[in-house]
């Protein structure tokens, strides 16, 4: 049966409910409308257990709150209602706000691509009084070791490496690890502990029927999940790996900014450190991205330095579809171009082409694809990808290089870009330095940045 978005008019946040003794937690979602059937849906997030069994329910509850909220959106944007009942208690205003955030910034490319005319902007109702912010003097302190999202990618495997150099013990976490993130958790030789989200299958129903899709925040949602887990497991901070080029929209259409890379840019972050405190009592150095000063080409010239992971990490989309098959790098999309040529700046070809299984700078067809990379198309691609001031820096150092300026794709661009070799100083100096960032992180967690030399 088709499914109508415009017939259902509110989305609500029902209920959230917390099994202390399975540390599984369900939320409760519906879509209604006057003249149409509600649509109900229930999402579990199961966690990792506590040794203990003891958890600081007070602030742990008040995540959850939150965690609803957000991975909400996954149901929301079946229909794009123009209102939105938060009926669960425990909203601060702060929390409120950051909600609103989320919505308008994260959703953006959402709105954009399935043509809604501009940043969301639904009528929300609280249905319960706001909670009372927690004070300020109760705020928890960061104790413990860090907890440290895994991707299965560079990014993630440098956080990893620089907080065993300091001596920081890292623990490893993913959000439904596949055997890629498995794999790569192995070769670290730190503890892998990983949460489980299940999407209510109605929604992928839904999907097929005829909803709205498009991109939700991911990064915000399972940033939110890793410091319930924190809390569950009393650890320490969590310690994101987004770095410095996530903050750069991927086009701007007027006054209107779109970052598919939204929810891991320094605005996301700073929202999340702010929020924590009111709304779960939290230290906003409980969470941080230990990347955040460097850009792509930069960590990626550190990931070069453990080549041990050079042959089970990936961070290609399609090798993590439920039904890929190979599990690994597809060479054909957007972020395998993009990894490839970050990393053509400190790899020979015969390492590369080991990795990836093919040359993809030697692939006449590939051309176009970088060209967006490079910004010579309308905008780049929607996609976790560098800026494209970087891969414009990357492409002119790895052109330099007598063992890629044959490859016909470098080929292609030394001939139609004259200046590609030049020395641009400013642009280097900029995708190559360390920038300054507002967003907090504890002096001990300083020294693992040291790894940038």
């Amino acid at each position: 049966m088709a499914f109508t978005p415009q017939a259902y008019s509110t989305f609500s946040f029902d209920e959230a409910v917390w099994d202390c003794d399975a540390f599984r937690a369900e939320f409760h979602y519906s879509l209604s409308g006057e003249a149409v059937e509600t649509k109900r849906f229930v999402e579990t997030l199961q966690f990792t257990a506590s040794v203990t069994g003891r958890i600081d329910r007070e602030r742990f509850d008040s995540l959850l709150v939150l965690i609803g909220a957000v991975a909400g959106l996954s149901y929301f944007k079946a229909a794009n209602p123009p209102r939105i009942d938060l009926k669960v208690p425990g909203f601060t205003q702060a929390g409120l706000d950051y909600f609103r955030l989320v919505l308008r910034e994260g959703m953006a490319e959402y709105a954009y691509r399935n043509d809604l005319g501009g940043p969301l902007n639904p009528e929300i109702v609280v249905t319960e009084p706001l909670a009372e912010p927690w004070a300020r003097n109760s705020w928890r302190d960061v104790e413990g070791d860090p907890l440290v999202p895994i991707g299965g990618g560079k990014d993630s495997v440098v956080s990893v490496e620089a907080l065993h150099r300091a001596r920081l013990h890292p623990i490893q976490f993913a959000v439904n690890p596949n055997p890629i993130i498995e794999r790569v958790a192995r070769v670290s030789g730190h503890a892998l502990i990983s949460a489980t989200r299940t999407i209510d299958p109605l929604l992928l129903q839904l999907n097929a029927d005829g909803a709205l899709n498009g991109h939700v925040p991911v990064t915000a949602i399972n940033s939110l999940i890793t410091l319930a887990q924190s809390r569950i497991l009393d650890a320490g901070p969590v310690v994101m790996s987004n770095e410095h080029s996530a903050s750069e929209p991927t086009l701007i259409s007027g006054e209107w900014s779109i970052n598919h890379q939204w929810s891991k840019s320094l605005e996301a972050e700073l929202a999340l450190q702010a929020v924590i405190g009111p709304q779960a009592g939290l230290n906003p150095e409980h969470y941080f991205s230990l990347l955040r000063p460097f850009s792509e080409l930069r960590i990626a010239g550190v990931y070069a330095m453990f080549p041990r992971y050079h042959q089970v990490a990936t961070s290609c989309n399609r090798a993590f579809r439920l039904d890929a098959k190979d599990q690994s790098w597809c060479g054909e999309c957007d972020k395998c171009r993009f990894v490839y040529l970050v990393l053509s700046n400190y790899l020979a070809p015969h390492q590369l082409d080991a990795v990836f299984g093919r040359q993809l700078l030697n692939e006449e067809e590939q051309i176009a694809g970088f060209e967006a990379l490079l910004g010579l198309d309308q905008h780049k691609p929607f996609e976790c990808v560098g800026t494209e001031a970087e891969s414009m820096v990357a492409l002119g150092q790895t052109a330099k290089k007598p063992a890629w300026a044959s490859h016909k794709v470098v080929a292609h661009f030394i001939s139609t870009i004259p200046t590609l070799t030049d020395s641009h100083t400013d642009l280097e100096r900029e995708v190559f330095g360390v920038h300054e960032t507002t967003a907090g992180i504890p002096k001990v967690y300083e020294s693992a940045r040291s790894i940038f030399g």
